[in-house]
C-alpha cells in the first residue's frame, strides 16, 4: 500500500487558492502590516517560496485577498430596488450575511487592511464606491441628492461591520439582529429619503 506525501497539494490551482485563503484569514486577523508572507505560507501549508510562485510581491497578494465579499448579484439583490424594500430588510439580510464564516473573513479583511495600509485603503473604497453605493443610488429616486445619501448609508453598514467584525463591541456583537434592525432602520430610512438637514 503506497501513501500520499504528506503536504502537498493536488495542483497549482489548489495551492494558489490555498493561498488566498491563508492570506484574507491573515489580513483580517492581524491587518496588512503583522500578516507576513511566512505566517500565510504556514497557514496555507505550503513553503513560504511558494507563494512568489503566483505572487509578485504583499501588495499583488493583497489585491487578489480582499476582493469583495459577496457577489455583485448578491448586492443587488440586498441593496439596489431600495424603493420597493425596506431599511429593515436591507439591514436584515445584511447582518445575516455577515454571520457567514467566508463573507465575515472578507468583510474583516477589508476593513482591517483599509485602515492599516494606505494602498488597500483606495482599493477597499473603490469596491464600496462600486459596489454598495453604486447599488444604493441605483434605487433612490432623488437623483440630486443620491450619491450623498448612498454613501452616508454605506457609512452607517460599514460603522457597524468594523464593530461587529473587527473591533467587536460586545453590546452590537450580542444583540439580537431583531433589536439592531428596529435600532438602526430609522436613521437608514432618513438616509434614504428623509430630510438630512434639519431646518
Amino acid at each position: 500500500m503506497t501513501t500520499k506525501p504528506r503536504g502537498r497539494r493536488p495542483g497549482p490551482e489548489s495551492s494558489r487558492s490555498a493561498i488566498v485563503a491563508a492570506a484574507r484569514h491573515e489580513f483580517a486577523r492581524y491587518g496588512y502590516d503583522r500578516a507576513t508572507m511566512r505566517s500565510i505560507a504556514g497557514r496555507a501549508d505550503v513553503d513560504p517560496a511558494t507563494i512568489y510562485r503566483f505572487f509578485s510581491d504583499k501588495n499583488d497578494l493583497l489585491a487578489a485577498a480582499i476582493e469583495f465579499p459577496v457577489s455583485d448579484d448578491t448586492v443587488q439583490r440586498v441593496l439596489g430596488d431600495v424603493t420597493h424594500r425596506s431599511a429593515e430588510d436591507i439591514l436584515e439580510h445584511l447582518v445575516e450575511l455577515w454571520a457567514v464564516p467566508d463573507v465575515a473573513d472578507r468583510l474583516a479583511a477589508l476593513l482591517r487592511v483599509a485602515a492599516t495600509h494606505p494602498d488597500a485603503g483606495q482599493v477597499v473604497s473603490g469596491l464600496v464606491d462600486s459596489t454598495v453605493v453604486r447599488a444604493l443610488v441605483s434605487g433612490i429616486e432623488d437623483e440630486e441628492s443620491a450619491e450623498f445619501r448612498a454613501a452616508l448609508v454605506a457609512s452607517q453598514l460599514a460603522g457597524l461591520a468594523l464593530l461587529r467584525l473587527v473591533i467587536p463591541l460586545p453590546a452590537l456583537t450580542s444583540a439580537p439582529i431583531d433589536d439592531l434592525v428596529a435600532a438602526i432602520a430609522p436613521t437608514i430610512d432618513r438616509y434614504l429619503e428623509g430630510e438630512l438637514r434639519s431646518e
